[in-house]
């Protein structure tokens, strides 16, 4: 679905059919941003003639999955960069998502289904500001967003692992959680991989040359990104030490179910071990009196390993042994 944004610096914001006309009739004070569904190459190089975009930014844009960089042409420029998203694998993958930028214009290209595109054009729709916006800082508010959804990614990934370690606290202790860790940690490095591709993009629009281009209000903003864009990196590996945290408490609980069954099997053998040193004095070659008691001593040792079978397994009991 194409739709076309113009806001206006007077609050007159509206959603307008595009037109050499309605180019051609942009006031300085207005800012017009074209929302384009990806599609054949003729579609967007005819957009790319009406709003007069140099050729050289069409080059390799109309790849679904455009490489994150920043290509420039004079005073318009192009910044491609990936949208995270599940495939129907339950990876974490990238979708492409173009921005042209020039003088009070701004046009984004990219697939269907990209959520942080929605909640950005939701917000502007109902902002009644943002006509008095550069295309740079208009730029900037959207590439927040994009930062914001990977940010919310990190958060969801947090959730999950919070509950995997209730879960390794919880379980039974056959359970086994290692394709869980596993899984939690694919993903961060999935994401890890994502949001790291995007450096040479934010370290390009803070540098001075690029800087020159723009106005000081934009400048400041490209540099509170970049700054925003190293928070992110730091967040997301923080995601390692949370896993390997949880990894740590898994085989913390592995080691401690290891020694509820070596205490047991040290009670067994100990009951085991006495009642084989008993069974072995009686069948030594010496005889004793009460040794020919028949039936009734039998029934009498008997008895007396059994009391002290309980009597051990009552004191590993109170000692939580078993």
């Amino acid at each position: 679905m194409n739709r076309t944004y113009l806001f206006d610096a007077d609050g007159d914001d509206h959603e307008v059919t595009l037109s050499a006309e309605q180019v051609r009739g942009l006031r300085e004070d207005q800012l017009l941003w074209v929302d384009l569904s990806r599609g054949d190459a003729g579609e967007t190089q005819q957009l790319a003639a009406l709003l007069d975009l140099p050729p050289r930014l069409l080059e390799r844009q109309l790849n679904d999955s455009p490489h994150p960089q920043v290509v420039s042409d004079g005073g318009a420029f192009r910044v491609d960069v990936q949208s995270v998203r599940v495939d129907e694998g339950g990876r974490l993958t990238g979708m492409g998502v173009s921005v042209f930028v020039a003088p009070n214009v701004l046009v984004t290209v990219h697939q269907d289904g990209i959520d942080f595109l929605k909640e950005f054009a939701a917000q502007q729709r109902s902002n009644g500001k943002v006509g008095r916006l550069s295309s740079g800082l208009f730029l900037a508010a959207l590439l927040g967003w994009h930062l914001t959804s990977y940010l919310r990614e990190v958060e969801r990934l947090e959730e999950r692992v919070d509950r995997l370690d209730e879960a390794i606290l919880r379980s039974a202790p056959e359970r086994d959680f290692l394709e869980d860790l596993a899984a939690q940690r694919r993903h961060m490095g999935e994401l890890r991989r994502l949001l790291t591709s995007h450096r040479g993009v934010y370290a390009t629009l803070s540098r001075p040359d690029f800087k020159a281009l723009a106005d000081g209000e934009t400048a400041a903003a490209f540099d509170a990104l970049e700054q925003r864009f190293e928070r992110a990196v730091m967040s997301v590996e923080g995601l390692r030490d949370v896993i390997l945290g949880s990894f740590d408490l898994y085989m913390s609980s592995l080691g401690r179910r290891t020694n509820d069954i070596v205490r047991l099997l040290t009670v067994v053998t100990v009951l085991t071990g006495v009642g084989s040193l008993i069974a072995g004095l009686f069948g030594m070659n010496f005889e004793l009196t009460f040794e020919k008691s028949g039936w009734r001593g039998f029934a009498l040792v008997v008895g007396a390993l059994l009391l002290l079978f309980v009597a051990v397994l009552w004191a590993a009991r109170r000692r939580r042994w078993v």
